[in-house]
């Protein structure tokens, strides 16, 4: 007993120190009515549940209305055991529960001896009745059989709606951008705090279910307009069990990787393809991962543990030949290392009937050394050797649920996730830096050099001259983003006109920044023989001109450097009403305040916020209803409602309001000898001015912007068919209503940037202004509305394993339209600035050449997408699983540079499509029996049939900008003419990667 407690200390101690970032809950529960041969409810019947997955037991008993319900139930496999004196046991076997899914199984007793049992195997509700959420939950016992990749993010292949979109920054969730989503591991969100994106990998070989969520879920989720994705890592058990596992892949494995398209170097009015080897270098790779899985107890039925150490070591040597594409005459190897320390550990406890705890914590460290360089674009003089980075990167969790009675849950989660980029290997600069040449918006000419030259002897130079590359003055120390937050919630239970399940939270998150990426060294520019003028004001000149200085003391630092914090509190109230036995309806609201903080460190900004959104700016309705058509969980069909918000990603701060350091101080140059600027940390001359070129844009902030927010309309139908058989459909609407960018006026000393809600008043009052001063011609047209249209009709058929096989097909009919694609930019190839992209970044980026507003398909629309996977597991050892996906291209659309890239003449999707895409996965096992151990090879092939399909064309027009000016652009009396053709033009490029397989062998003990 003393041990038992003082195990339970120990967990509960690490618990509360596992840092605090919000946890949704990745449990399900078990809800169900038990009646006699009569149809009379029984009360005071004893219900217990377990199951591998679950420590100890979960247990209910029924009510006055033989309603039991069994809460916070980890996804696994389940049996339970109802027990009432004068009635025969009875036992449910197989009862799967899934990820936050609610099943209900009902069940009859009949009347015996309490010793006798009835037990039934199989049978297993597939269809969660009170849930309008859509997606697809992936169980250990599937994605275990099908191809994957290395991380848990790959697999969703398999899924519908759910695309890879390198042009949208990756994970796109029913047309949202990458940085969209909500990526959570065991209910910690690893999303960047940065970007928004996929913030740490997590490897299938500790995962035990990965659930995505696409729509119609409750109030209790925030901050998405994709999807949520929860990643439930592996516990321990009541017995002991392992295993040693290993992997290798690489170029040797690899089909002939892609030809590369360009210019070509020798000609640049032509085009061509070069080899991969000529192109970016003959390279050869080879991964290996090895490590060690490891489960068991502590405390049997109390304790238990789960671990898995699993490094991964990269190595790439690759030639580079520069002589191949007339670049140089150098023949250069280099080698890049790169070394993940992956792992996870787990504890979970039950110390007391009803009070669940654990905590876990996963690793995904990194480090490399040697940059990628390619003979394209390297330089034959760097060492690439010497580059390289430290990449700690850690998440955290912890959750206590206690079930009190039959009706009421209480729970308190956390979680912490942290990422930094140190250990920076580049050399920095040893001196400062000198340019002979002056910085926007200012410009000069030397009078006659024979003059300056005689005088200045070695250390003339012309103008244009530098030393070194200026980014050589900046240095890493650190670049550490975390975020923290904890939440707990409380779910009751009772009977008012029916059944509510109401349940009420609180959710508190910090997110931070502490980046120090600043110049080292000085950086001083130099003005020989003129005055310093700027904006229109002469501060005047030493003997020999000016100069000007940042990172001294008078200009501040220079780079990145901050150290800021944002804060977020969210609350919510939703209710899960059925009326009968089959009508649930829920309803809930969420609501939430926020703000991103102001990176600047200058007294005059301190205390001020770049966004501020009360709890009155953000509020999410969410309104669902489902129909259990004949009472039994064998078809329901389901609608919902709901608003959804962003939460904001705190790199568009960093950006706009302080976080880039660049003032610049301006001295009179009274000595021609440069090189004693900055010495001993002196600046000689008079000071004439500082000017800040990245000042904090806060009064450029629309005082009455609204939160980026998408309405979300939803309805669909399941059925099953068969025991493990089942059809769903479901027809889904994404509606933006808000987006948050940017937005320039071209003024006389550079752009201007506002941030609002584009198409809002804020921004038409500006115009007007503008309009009135002569600043803007006269019909300028406002910045119309961001708008995103998302309309699909999925299709699934599924499979539970059974019978030695699983399988799905899902098709997916959708249609991507609007001027803004998201918060990352597939316009630019995956450019992810959030808030900060250029969709609207001057007035006729978002008019075609007619004037027309722009809105077509967007550049990852894709009409039709089929998804197809099965495996199937022969008696003799031998496993063989496939998936295959086939999938329309995406549009293409003619873009000119006008002053700014982007600019679309003839409105979207005008150059038709990219080739329609299908590609196949193949997964295969075997298993060996060897005494206790059994001994597994298994070989993982992408792309089985080298498909080579292209999945970009070239669609920039013109190589040269295009500047007709505003009055041409409304006049519409403007064309390309004198413009310079880009060879590339229409050409096809970014081939999919060749057939590539991966070896793997496990031995499990």
């Amino acid at each position: 007993m003393k041990r038992l407690k003082i195990v339970s200390l120990v967990l509960l101690g690490l618990f509360l120190a596992c840092g605090l970032a919000i946890a949704q809950v990745p449990t399900g529960r078990i809800i169900g009515t038990v009646v006699d041969d009569q149809g009379t409810a029984l009360p005071g019947v004893s219900i217990d549940a377990t199951s591998p997955r679950m420590i100890g037991k979960a247990t209910s008993i029924t009510d006055t209305k033989g309603v039991y319900r069994l809460f916070a139930l980890p996804p696994g496999t389940y049996t339970l055991t109802y027990a009432l004196t004068g009635f025969k046991t009875y036992i449910r076997k197989d009862i799967m529960l899934r990820v936050e899914e609610t099943i209900t199984v009902d069940v009859t007793l009949v009347p015996g001896a309490l010793e006798e049992e009835v037990t039934v195997i199989g049978q297993s509700p597939l269809i969660d009745v009170k849930s309008t959420a859509r997606g697809m939950t992936l169980t250990k016992d599937l994605f275990s059989l099908l191809p994957k990749g290395r991380n848990f993010d790959s697999i969703m292949t398999a899924v519908p709606g759910v695309m890879n979109e390198a042009l949208n920054a990756g994970m796109s969730v029913d047309g949202a951008s990458g940085a969209e989503n909500m990526f959570y591991v065991d209910g910690t969100m690893i999303s960047s705090v940065k970007y928004g994106t996929l913030g740490e990998n997590v490897s299938f070989d500790f995962a035990e279910e990965v659930q995505f969520k696409a729509s119609g879920y409750n109030a209790e989720y925030g901050g998405s307009l994709g999807g949520v994705i929860n990643v439930i890592t592996q516990s321990g058990g009541n017995e002991f069990d392992g295993s040693l596992l290993g992997y290798y892949y690489g170029t040797s494995l690899q089909t002939k990787q892609r030809d590369q398209m360009d210019l070509d170097f020798a000609d640049t009015t032509k085009a061509k393809y070069y080899s991969y080897n000529a192109y970016v270098g003959l390279t050869t790779d080879d991964t290996l991962e090895a490590g060690l899985n490891l489960g068991g107890y502590i405390i049997k039925d109390k304790v238990w543990f789960f671990g898995s150490f699993l490094p991964q070591f990269f190595l790439r040597d690759r030639t580079l030949d520069f002589a191949l594409l007339g670049t140089g005459t150098a023949k250069n190897s280099y080698t890049r290392n790169e070394t993940y320390w992956n792992g996870a550990f787990k504890l979970t406890a039950q110390p007391i009937s009803n009070l669940r705890m654990g905590a876990s914590f996963v690793s995904n460290f990194y480090k490399y050394k040697g940059e990628n360089a390619s003979t394209a674009s390297a330089s034959s003089s760097t060492d690439y050797n010497q580059y390289g980075y430290t990449f700690p990167n850690y998440s955290a969790s912890g959750y206590a649920d206690l079930a009190l009675g039959n009706n009421f849950l209480f729970s308190v989660r956390g979680g912490w996730w942290m990422t930094d980029q140190n250990n920076m290997l580049a050399p920095v600069a040893s001196s400062p830096y000198f340019a002979f040449r002056a910085e926007q918006p200012y410009s000069y000419a030397y009078t006659s050099a024979a003059p300056w030259q005689a005088l200045m002897g070695s250390l003339y130079h012309n103008a244009g001259w530098q030393n070194f590359p200026r980014a050589s003055v900046l240095k890493n120390v650190q670049q550490i983003r975390n975020r923290a937050s904890a939440g707990a919630d409380a779910n009751y239970f009772f009977d008012l006109g029916g059944e509510h399940s109401v349940k009420a939270g609180v959710v508190w998150t910090r997110q931070v920044e502490n980046v120090d990426n600043s110049g080292k060294q000085y950086v001083v520019y130099l003005g020989w023989n003129m005055d310093f003028e700027a904006y229109g004001t002469n501060y005047g000149r030493g003997t020999y001109g000016w100069y000007g200085v940042r990172g001294n003391n008078d200009s501040g630092p220079y780079g990145d450097f901050y150290d800021v914090h944002s804060d977020r509190w969210a609350i919510f109230l939703q209710d899960s009403w059925t009326i009968g036995n089959k009508l649930t309806i829920n309803y809930g609201v969420r609501a939430e305040s926020e703000f991103l903080p102001g990176y600047s460190s200058d007294p005059l900004y301190a205390g001020m916020k770049a966004f501020d959104f009360p709890f009155s700016k953000k509020i999410s309705p969410r309104f669902g209803a489902i129909y259990d058509v004949f009472g039994d969980s064998s078809l329901k069909i389901y609608g919902s409602f709901g608003i959804f918000q962003d939460v904001m990603k705190m790199d568009v701060g960093a950006n706009a309001f302080g976080g880039f350091k660049w003032k610049s101080a301006y001295y009179t140059l009274d000595d021609w000898d440069y090189t004693k600027i900055g010495a001993n940390g002196v600046f000689p001359g008079t000071l004439l001015k500082v000017l800040d070129f990245r000042a904090p844009s806060f009064d450029a902030v629309d005082p009455d912007i609204k939160p980026m927010t998408q309405r979300e309309i939803s309805f669909g139908a399941e059925k099953q068919l068969m025991e493990n058989l089942s059809l769903s459909v479901r027809v889904v609407n994404k509606n933006l209503l808000y987006a948050i960018d940017d937005s320039a006026v071209v003024l006389p000393d550079g752009e201007y940037y506002y941030y609002t809600n584009p198409g809002s008043d804020f921004l038409n009052k500006k115009y007007d202004e503008y309009i009135a001063a002569g600043i803007l011609e006269p019909g300028t047209p406002y910045m119309p509305k961001a708008t995103r249209l998302y309309w699909a009709v999925n299709v699934a058929l599924d499979k539970r394993f059974s019978n030695n096989w699983l399988g799905g097909f899902n098709y997916t009919w959708s249609r991507l339209t609007g001027n803004y694609g998201g918060l990352a930019s597939a316009d630019e190839a995956g450019r992810n600035n959030p808030n900060g992209e250029r969709y609207f970044d001057l007035w006729y980026l978002e008019r075609d050449k007619s004037l027309k507003p722009i809105d077509g398909v967007q550049p990852t629309d894709r009409t039709h997408v089929f998804k197809l996977y099965g495996s199937y597991v022969f008696d003799f050892g031998l496993t063989v699983g496939a998936i295959f996906n086939a999938m329309s291209g995406t549009p293409v659309t003619e873009e000119w540079n006008v002053d700014a890239p982007g600019y679309y003449p003839y409105n979207r999707g005008n150059l038709g499509r990219t080739p329609f895409l299908w590609f196949a996965n193949l997964y295969s096992e075997y298993n060996i029996k060897a005494g206790k151990f059994n001994i597994n090879f298994n070989v993982n092939v992408d792309n089985l049939f080298d498909v080579k399909t292209a999945q970009r064309i070239y669609q920039i027009e013109y190589s040269s900008n295009i500047s007709p000016g505003d009055a041409a652009l409304l006049a519409n009396t403007w064309d390309a003419t004198g413009a310079t053709a880009d060879a590339r033009y229409k050409m096809q490029f970014n081939y999919y990667p060749p057939l590539s397989v991966r070896l793997g062998m496990r031995i499990g003990f």
